[in-house]
């Protein structure tokens, strides 16, 4: 149990650096097994847990997400009155019998804590300006501890029956046979690892800038048995040498009496989302500045490089193919409403535009952003003038004059395409690259 914690720990911690986005999280409801018995009834009682995980999402909607979740799991179980449940036992002077226990208001209360490592796919999708629907499903592998069952019964009749001489002993106390009353115990069961069929679905609400809350419902089903089988083991032990210290075994092993044992959980949760920024363009500025800084403090060196860039200039000057420009005025897609940041993908086709830019010095650039239709138009024009300065910022650090490139802002207006139906908003949220001969 141990080393498969330890496992799954490094696991998650291996592949975190990768993930878009870090969560925590906090949920509870009924949670433990449901029981499937002809000699008893089980009932789930309330459980709750934690975890930490993390989602890559491969686009603006999908994403995959794993981690690992703790769960403190609680349930009852009562067997009904007048149940004989017979196994075969050896008593003092080696002689076979059928031990028989015939308890009375017998009930177990028991819980358990287990580990899981879930493995789901998750949907998203806008709803309002900062808030999302979500949806996610998939699968969970449990790894449960052992169970801890308190037993108690107001009697517990326990009679030996011996076939050989058809003889039927409920009266011997010195010999473990007779009746205990006001009865109490604990029992340790073993349960087996489960598979889990998971299913959560709720709202997201957008806290900061790359923090998320998520609220919703969850629930998990168990897909194979949790209790290990021993049918040959009573509830209770029998003890040669009298009616004291009557041990208990429990009942969730025992398959005369539990038929089936499945993991169930539902509830509410709460999870806080932090997504990771992998831009970090601020280091390449500062460098930038000790450049500029140092070409000051040599203005005599500085002059000789631009001349020759000046000489240089006039064979390196070409004018742009018909590929390029389609290629630098295809719009930057920002699908995430409200997000103002350069994603991994707009970086890629960014330095490609920065190189080609690069190429002509000749050619200024109109950065223009805009919106969809959610959120107000004041609102909105804020939005694409920051998209429009994260592109030009990115830009700058990557070698791009700043006298270049001119920002400008058209918010909600002059959208690509109809923001009905709603599939077609992220289309809008965009920015534009114009290429100016001078």
């Amino acid at each position: 149990m141990k080393i498969k914690t330890t496992i799954a720990i490094l696991l998650l911690c291996s592949v975190t650096i990768k993930a878009q986005e870090i969560n925590v999280k906090i949920n509870g409801g009924s949670s433990g097994i449901l029981y499937d018995s002809t000699f008893g009834d089980g009932k789930l009682k309330f459980g709750g847990g934690i975890g930490v995980g993390y989602t890559y999402f491969f686009s603006s909607h999908w994403g995959i997400s794993t981690g690992i979740d703790a769960m403190y799991n609680q349930n009852s179980f009562e067997l009904k009155n007048g149940t004989t449940i017979s196994t075969y036992e050896v008593d003092d002077q080696t002689s076979a019998f059928e031990y028989q226990v015939t308890p009375t208001n017998y009930k177990e209360d028991q819980h358990f804590i287990s580990v899981a490592v879930p493995l789901m796919m998750q949907y998203r999708t806008s709803i309002a300006s900062q808030t999302q629907l979500y949806f996610g499903f998939g699968g969970k592998i449990l790894f449960p501890g052992k169970q801890t069952a308190k037993a108690s019964a107001s009697e517990l009749q326990l009679s030996g029956y011996y076939p050989d001489m058809n003889l039927l002993v409920d009266d011997l106390p010195s010999h473990g046979f007779g009746k205990v009353t006001n009865w109490q115990d604990k029992a340790t069961v073993s349960l087996d690892p489960s598979f889990l069929l998971s299913v959560e679905t709720g709202l997201t609400f957008k806290l900061k800038e790359n923090t998320q809350l998520y609220t919703g419902v969850y629930v998990d089903y168990g897909l194979t048995e949790m209790a290990k089988e021993n049918a040959n083991l009573n509830i209770v032990a029998y003890n040669p040498n009298g009616l004291d210290n009557i041990q208990a075994n429990g009942t969730s092993g025992n398959r005369k009496i539990v038929q089936e044992s499945r993991y169930f959980s539902a509830g509410v949760q709460l999870k806080l989302g932090f997504m990771l920024n992998k831009n970090k363009p601020e280091p390449v500025a500062v460098q930038q500045k000790e450049e500029v800084v140092t070409k000051t403090e040599a203005p005599v060196q500085e002059k000789a490089p631009v001349q020759q860039k000046v000489v240089e200039t006039p064979p390196a000057k070409k004018e742009l193919t018909t590929t390029e420009r389609t290629y630098v005025e295809k719009p930057l897609a920002f699908q995430e409403v409200g997000n103002t940041d350069v994603t991994p993908q707009l970086a890629t086709r960014l330095d490609e535009i920065a190189k080609i830019l690069k190429s002509n010095k000749d050619i200024d650039l109109n950065i223009t952003g805009y919106t969809c239709d959610i959120g107000t138009e004041a609102r909105n024009l804020e939005i694409g003038m920051k998209r429009a300065q994260a592109v030009s910022d990115y830009l700058q650090n990557k070698g791009i004059e700043p006298n270049r490139m001119h920002l400008f802002s058209k918010g909600e207006s002059e959208p690509l395409v109809p923001n009905t139906p709603v599939e077609n908003r992220p289309l809008n949220r965009r920015v534009t690259l114009t290429l100016v001969d001078r």
